[in-house]
C-alpha cells in the first residue's frame, strides 16, 4: 500500500536520512569498519528521484534503503552492484546482502548493511552504557541487531550457498570487504551525565520524558508538533500544523493509553524548536 507523501515530503525524507549520523565507526566486537560516505552536495537531477520506489514502503528501514540505493547512483566513488540479493537454500531463502557495490577510489568490492534506527537510552539494559540503546517502544536493542549483524549478516558472505551467486556475479567472496552504515537518531533522559566510548555523541538528537515528568515541565505556554512515523528522520521545524499544550496533552494520553510512545517537537515563545520523545513505559 502506497502513502500518500507528495514528491517533496519524500524529498525531505531523503534529505533527512542523508543528514542522520552514524552511530558507530565500527561493529562492537569485530574489525568491521563503518561506510565512508562522501560529502553530501545538493540534491541533482531531481527529476530521476525514485519517489514512487519509495512510496511503496511504509516502513523506514526499506525507504532508506531506497534512499542509499539512490545515494549510489549519484555517487562518483561509489557504483553499486547488487542490492537486497537473497541467498537462496532449495528455493528457501536462508538470507539476503543488502548491498553489494564497488568502490571506484580503492578499487574494492564492499558488502555494505544498512541499518537506520531510533534508539533510547536505558542504563539498565547492559553494564556497558554504550550498549544500552533500545527503541522507543522497547521491541528491539541495540545489542541484539548488532549481535544479529556479527552472527547472520555478516557471515553470510562465506555461507556456501553465496558461493554460486558469487561466482554468477564473477566476485571472489573472499575478497570482499565488510561495512556497517549504522545511521541513528540518539534520545537521552534529561540530565543523563554517562560517559560513553564507541557512540557517536553527535546523534545525540535530544532527550525522552515519562508523561508524568512532562507535565512537570513549565511549558504550557508552548506549541507542538507531532510528526508522521515515517517523518521521524526529517527535519519539521518549519511546520505550521502546531498544537497548543492543552491539544497536545489529549493527544498524548490517547497514545500513552495504547502504549506508543511518540515523538514531537516543542516550540517556545523565541521561535526555538526541540525535538523530543514522550514514553509510554
Amino acid at each position: 500500500m502506497e502513502t500518500k507523501d507528495s514528491d517533496l515530503q519524500v524529498l525531505s525524507q531523503y534529505q533527512g536520512f542523508m543528514k542522520t549520523k552514524l552511530m558507530i565507526n565500527q561493529l562492537p566486537g569485530s574489525s568491521i569498519p563503518t561506510f565512508e560516505f562522501e560529502l553530501p552536495e545538493e540534491l541533482r537531477q531531481v527529476a530521476s528521484f525514485p519517489y514512487d520506489e519509495a512510496r511503496l514502503f511504509r516502513f523506514l528501514g526499506k525507504r532508506a534503503e531506497i534512499f542509499f540505493k539512490y545515494y549510489l547512483s549519484l555517487s562518483n566513488r561509489y557504483d553499486e552492484i547488487a542490492y537486497s540479493l537473497q541467498i537462496m537454500d532449495d528455493k528457501i531463502t536462508i538470507g539476503e546482502f543488502d548491498f553489494l557495490c564497488r568502490d571506484l577510489i580503492q578499487n574494492e568490492i564492499l558488502q555494505v548493511e544498512l541499518v537506520n534506527k531510533i534508539y533510547l537510552y536505558d542504563d539498565n539494559l547492559h553494564e556497558n552504557p554504550d550498549y544500552c540503546w533500545i527503541g522507543p517502544n522497547r521491541l528491539d536493542r541495540f545489542l541484539d541487531k548488532i549481535e544479529k549483524l556479527k552472527s547472520q549478516q555478516f557471515p553470510l558472505l562465506y555461507h556456501p550457498k553465496a558461493e554460486s551467486t558469487f561466482r554468477n556475479l564473477e566476485i571472489d567472496p573472499w575478497k570482499v570487504k565488510q561495512r556497517i552504515c549504522f545511521k541513528s537518531i540518539l534520545f537521552i533522559p534529561e540530565h543523563c551525565h554517562t560517559r560513553f566510548f564507541t557512540t557517536n555523541l553527535e546523534a545525540i538528537a535530544g532527550y525522552f520524558y515519562t508523561l508524568n515528568q512532562f507535565l512537570n515541565k513549565n511549558w504550557k505556554h508552548q506549541s507542538f508538533f507531532i510528526p508522521r512515523k515515517i517523518n521521524w528522520f526529517t527535519d519539521e521545524t518549519q511546520h505550521t500544523n502546531w498544537y497548543s499544550y492543552a491539544k497536545v496533552l489529549v493527544k498524548l494520553q490517547e497514545f500513552m493509553e495504547n502504549k506508543q510512545s511518540v515523538m514531537l517537537f516543542r516550540r517556545n515563545k523565541k521561535g526555538e524548536t526541540y525535538k523530543f520523545f514522550v514514553v509510554w513505559w
